[in-house]
């Protein structure tokens, strides 16, 4: 099997597994990266039914953006995907996503800390793109790569959430993490005040450690479970805590 098969099953199997988890949809796209060949994977964009997307419909791109294969609408902001990739060698697989629960924690004025141990992969924090516009152009990538610097992920204000991972696996892992621990942040606050995690106390759990190999055994319970799902919007969400 070659490299740009697996890529394209990958996130095939990926923008289903997110459409069931309900944080995909009529927005959002993800995409992967092959260093040897410089081809971005990448799903396509808005009006496709990401809960059936097929390895055929995955769109090939280059670094500049270029439709290299692929007959689907390229995702407007296809700039997150190609500057995050040829800016980071670890930036192999990227999403972005509008998922509910990390959108809603957008449009606070409050910082993020984890509130979980799952959540301390995230013990820097998640930095906000703090700019309310679309990202649409290279130089509005760049500047959405240097508020994620070196970290997993970005928050952006009322717009949704970005997720770099060395894999497409630690990506899908990355950013159910980061939606868990906004909504269970959220439904905690209705009990009384969160003590989120500091720093010293997230990075003593040391998560990040073993994220590898916890990401591929997240991506086979969750590759088992989409093969069974209906494919309706709105069904299917499989329990994460």
């Amino acid at each position: 099997m070659t490299a740009e098969t697996v890529l394209r099953e990958k996130i095939a199997t990926c923008t289903r597994i997110f459409a069931m988890q309900q944080m995909i949809g009529l927005f959002g796209h993800i995409s992967a990266f092959d260093p040897a060949t410089g081809r971005i994977y990448m799903c396509p964009g808005m009006g496709v039914q990401k809960a059936t997307v097929a390895d055929g419909d995955v769109l090939a791109l280059d670094l500049e953006g270029q439709v290299l294969d692929g007959d689907a609408r390229i995702p407007a902001e296809w700039p997150i995907h190609t500057v995050l990739h040829g800016k980071r060698k670890d930036a192999l697989a990227v999403a972005h996503l509008h998922a509910p629960a990390a959108t809603l924690f957008s449009l606070v004025d409050r910082a993020f800390r984890p509130v979980t141990l799952q959540g301390c992969i995230f013990a820097d924090g998640v930095p906000l793109y703090d700019q309310p516009r679309l990202v649409r152009t290279v130089e509005q990538g760049r500047e959405l790569a240097g508020v994620i610097g070196d970290g997993r992920a970005a928050l952006m204000r009322g717009h949704g959430i970005v997720v770099v991972g060395r894999d497409v696996e630690e990506m899908l892992l990355g950013a159910l993490i980061l939606e868990d621990e906004v909504r269970k942040w959220a439904e905690a606050s209705s009990l009384g005040t969160v003590r989120p995690f500091s720093e010293a106390e997230a990075r003593s759990f040391d998560a990040a450690s073993d994220f590898q190999r916890r990401s591929h055994r997240c991506w086979d319970y969750f590759c088992e479970i989409e093969q069974r799902w209906d494919r309706q919007p709105g069904t299917g969400r499989a329990g994460f805590a």
